[in-house]
């Protein structure tokens, strides 16, 4: 079973999602359902309403909230901008790796499957590169 629809949120410091999402769509072309919010510039109220409307206007859908660091102001309102929600997942650590297996597998596999397969290709993308 597949699920088509998911959104995707990424929340960063600084620009970092939006640069994210303009690289991924320098290789992959045109993505669809998928945000940046930069928590610096919002603050920290201002990026859970954000998230939170994001989530309404997709409210059939279900989302994976990405964020760049969990300890962070940034990871902080991803919990509270989705505790409590069903079908909404929030990831922390996202690098282009992730973001390009997200936009590329979408419909391809299950809610809990997709989030399952985003976390252990993070995992896998952090190397050491040794000659």
């Amino acid at each position: 079973m597949t699920d088509k629809d998911i959104t995707g949120i990424v929340v960063t410091h600084g620009q970092l999602g939006e640069e994210l999402l303009k690289t991924v769509r320098l290789i992959v072309g045109e993505i669809y359902d998928c945000y940046a919010l930069s928590g610096s510039d919002l603050g920290d109220e201002k990026t859970v309403e954000s998230i939170r409307g994001i989530l309404d206007a997709n409210n059939t859908k279900k989302a994976v909230v990405f964020v760049d660091y969990f300890g962070g102001s940034c990871g902080a309102s991803c919990v509270r901008a989705t505790r409590g929600l069903e079908g909404v997942k929030v990831i922390s650590g996202v690098n282009l790796p992730v973001l390009l297996d997200f936009v590329t597998k979408q419909g391809m596999m299950g809610f809990d499957e997709i989030v399952d397969h985003l976390i252990k290709r993070g995992r896998e993308s952090v190397k050491i590169v040794d000659f």
